[in-house]
């Protein structure tokens, strides 16, 4: 059954791996959990978080129950193997994450320009890091000032964002404080 908002009215996000290693490499992980979201990922997403110190705060907040991690059966995992999609998506993690959201027709927060791509021409909303910032910074739980020390630290982190939206976003944060 499509749920792309939970009982309480909350919109769900299915959170890929690099969104959350961006959230975790600029310190702002907790705010993700004051937006209007209910937040989700795969189990094969966390077991991807190699570094303890990160692997330990998503645990924290899987054990505290803000983040809600989908597990998959036998027959799911043999369905999303052979999940046909246009694209080569190698890795099992992001075959899971596109094989969940397409279940739940939920809002998918990733930076893989393949799973993106499939998303989006699967009818899924696809947003990343960048928007993620934006949101906290539009719903005022990050100052402009905040915002834009956020993105000056994900553009040294990821150099695979695109620097002229970080730029873009921080010119208009810098106008408006």
């Amino acid at each position: 059954i499509p749920r792309t908002i939970d009982e309480f009215g909350m919109k769900i996000a299915l959170i890929d791996t690099n969104v959350f290693l961006d959230m975790l490499s600029v310190d702002s992980l907790p705010q993700i959990f004051e937006l209007n979201l209910k937040i989700t990922t795969v189990d094969f997403v966390l077991s991807e978080i190699n570094q303890k110190d990160q692997a330990d705060q998503l645990n924290y907040f899987v054990k505290s129950k803000k983040i809600e991690v989908y597990r998959f059966s036998p027959d799911d995992i043999a369905d999303i193997i052979n999940m046909k999609t246009k694209r080569n998506l190698r890795r099992i993690t992001d075959k899971s994450v596109l094989w969940k959201a397409l279940n739940i027709q939920c809002l998918l927060l990733t930076g893989d320009k393949n799973l993106r791509k499939e998303a989006e021409e699967n009818g899924l909303e696809v947003r990343g890091s960048l928007w993620v910032i934006s949101q906290l910074q539009k719903a005022n739980i990050l100052s402009n000032n905040s915002a834009i020390l956020l993105l000056e630290k994900l553009k040294l982190q990821n150099q695979s964002l695109p620097k002229n939206e970080i730029d873009r976003l921080i010119f208009m944060y810098h106008d408006n404080s």
